[in-house]
């Protein structure tokens, strides 16, 4: 992909990408489930699939059966160890291809871990092909947005605030972000933000029960095998807490059900939907614009 600098001044800030975002704005529609995640349509090689938007994925996920049918993928020497959020690690061959695209939105020459599972969809499409491109998640009216430096201009222009995000990139392979949260108006911690855990989902790791007060012997507690290796596992506690909110107190919840899990390998993660109706994600720059 050419590589250029691309500046523009939003509010006496000087904004540089390391690559082109799109010259116009470009809206592609998506399904929200019941529970929060959001489907979207996609072509691999010009292959049409259906794929869950999981920011907190990682990596690109497709089926065996999906990588079978688009044929043309390229097998590489390289391989990804990553590990699921309660610490099981799990190894992919990673697969090339050519084009990614998602409404008019093209990424060329991406990566991919291909994986012989039971999934309802073709798989997973992660924040990767978006770390040189702001987006817009609109749950209300259930659209993807991919922003074009005057549209984020516009969209900076109209935000209730903003958040600072914090950006994990393992060699352009495996990308996350994070945000820094309150709980309880006291603790603070980095958490992940995944659109794959849906919505409602709040889970922390087991170790800051006890400064929250939470004792672990009188709240209800399980055991979760895992779906790789039954012999595997995490216990899981479940409690109240009475509240959550970002840094500035601009977005919160209250009296919220708060999973904590043994062996979580993040402060915390959760869904976006709490923050706001409207989120504009800027990886280059490392922001979160809400609009509420």
């Amino acid at each position: 992909m050419q590589k250029i600098i691309a500046t523009v001044f939003l509010f006496s800030a000087l904004i540089t990408y390391s690559q082109n975002p799109v010259s116009k704005q470009i809206q592609v529609p998506f399904v929200l489930t019941p529970e929060g995640h959001i489907i979207v349509q996609a072509k691999v090689n010009g292959v049409d699939g259906t794929f869950i938007f999981d920011t907190g994925a990682g990596i690109n996920l497709m089926t065996q059966k999906f990588a079978d049918k688009v044929g043309n993928l390229e097998e590489t020497h390289h391989f990804y160890t990553g590990h699921r959020a309660t610490g099981e690690a799990l190894q992919a061959n990673l697969w090339n291809y050519n084009t990614l695209q998602i409404g008019s939105f093209t990424e060329p020459d991406g990566q991919t871990a291909v994986f012989n599972f039971d999934f309802p969809l073709d798989g997973l499409i992660s924040l990767t092909p978006f770390k040189d491109q702001p987006f817009t998640i609109d749950f209300g009216n259930k659209v993807l947005t991919l922003e074009s430096p005057q549209s984020l201009q516009k969209v900076r222009s109209e935000a209730d605030f903003e958040m600072p995000l914090a950006i994990t990139n393992d060699r352009n392979i495996n990308i996350d972000m994070a945000t820094p949260v309150l709980l309880n108006d006291s603790l603070e911690l980095l958490v992940g933000l995944d659109t794959g855990a849906g919505f409602g989902v709040y889970r922390f790791s087991s170790r800051y029960m006890e400064t929250l007060g939470v004792d672990s012997s009188q709240v209800k507690k399980e055991f979760r095998s895992s779906p790789f290796n039954p012999n595997e596992g995490n216990t899981y506690y479940f409690t109240k807490l009475d509240k959550l909110s970002n840094l500035s107190k601009k977005s919160s919840v209250q009296d919220f059900i708060a999973t904590f899990i043994d062996g979580l390998i993040y402060e915390g993660i959760m869904g976006l939907e709490w923050i706001g109706q409207k989120i504009t994600i800027d990886l280059p720059n490392q922001k979160l614009i809400v609009k509420k």
